[in-house]
């Protein structure tokens, strides 16, 4: 069996000029996760969301449903192949004429983006952390105990940084935002989620070579084992300044329409999760 992979994220590439050898993590629907090392990286259906670890295949979700993959299988890469060793057959996928997905994040956006963004995050309805900075707007299947509670310990733990941040207490500042590693539920949980757009909001408004961005930077770094395999990836991405392409696209956005639509197609509530944490550094930085 030997398919193509049309898209791959520079972060990923990376790790398989790096990594040799794998093994299948998970599977899932249309997301098959091997480990390389410490990371993760993502074959994926067409047309699914790109991120730095995405290998965008030729397959639709149906075709990726039927590949003889599971987990625990070797893999390999050599001379630009992806070699998955089923107990049957081999499963091979060519990169090499893959269109490269940039994701590092290194420019400041040269528009304003608070206002743009609030426009956004009031007018979604995906749960997690958008209740918090547009709470008029919940969805009904988030209305319950568990959400809530998740919801409540968050806005503290947001309430305090910026308290923090207005004495200039990094230490503690940092402190509140690290507790939020592995709160929420679902394959990455809302809290790194939007930890991940704090990270991009960071370098968004030229902050990135800020203290409270490194000592945010090291108190997240000692902290990833907070959370699961999956969520830790995309922290050690952005911690890395590799980000997704909704986040990438806002250096040069368009309108509130066109972000709330990429940043929407982005997993249950993970991409807006990750748009709130970026809104958020706006609120802190212009406070």
């Amino acid at each position: 069996m030997y398919f193509k992979i049309t898209t791959i994220g520079s972060f990923a590439l990376e790790i398989l000029n790096s990594e040799p050898e794998g093994v299948i993590h998970s599977v899932y629907r249309k997301t098959i996760n091997i480990q390389f090392g410490d990371y993760l990286l993502a074959l994926q259906a067409d047309l699914s969301p790109v991120s730095p670890v995405s290998l965008i295949t030729e397959l639709d979700a149906a075709s990726m449903e039927t590949l003889p993959v599971s987990p625990g299988l070797k893999v390999k890469v050599s001379s630009g192949i992806l070699s998955i060793y089923g107990t049957i057959s081999v499963v091979k996928f060519n990169f090499l004429d893959a269109d490269l997905f940039e994701s590092r994040l290194i420019s400041k956006s040269p528009q304003l983006l608070r206002d743009t963004l609030k426009s956004v995050l009031d007018h979604c309805a995906a749960g997690g952390f958008s209740t918090i900075f547009a709470p008029c707007i919940v969805k009904d299947e988030e209305n319950n105990l568990g959400a809530e509670l998740v919801t409540t310990a968050a806005k503290n733990h947001l309430k305090a940084c910026s308290t923090y941040m207005q004495k200039a207490d990094y230490e503690k500042a940092t402190e509140e935002l690290v507790s939020l590693i592995g709160l929420g539920v679902g394959l990455t949980p809302s809290g790194d989620d939007f930890l991940c757009g704090v990270l991009a909001g960071l370098i968004l408004t030229g902050n990135s070579d800020q203290r409270f961005t490194s000592i945010l930077r090291e108190r997240i770094r000692t902290n990833l084992n907070n959370t699961n395999d999956i969520s830790r990836t995309f922290l050690q991405c952005a911690l890395s300044s590799h980000f997704s392409k909704p986040i990438k696209d806002l250096v040069f956005p368009a309108s509130a329409e066109d972000i709330h639509a990429s940043f929407g197609a982005v997993g249950h509530s993970s991409g807006f999760d990750s748009l709130c944490g970026i809104y958020y550094v706006y609120t802190l930085i212009l406070n």
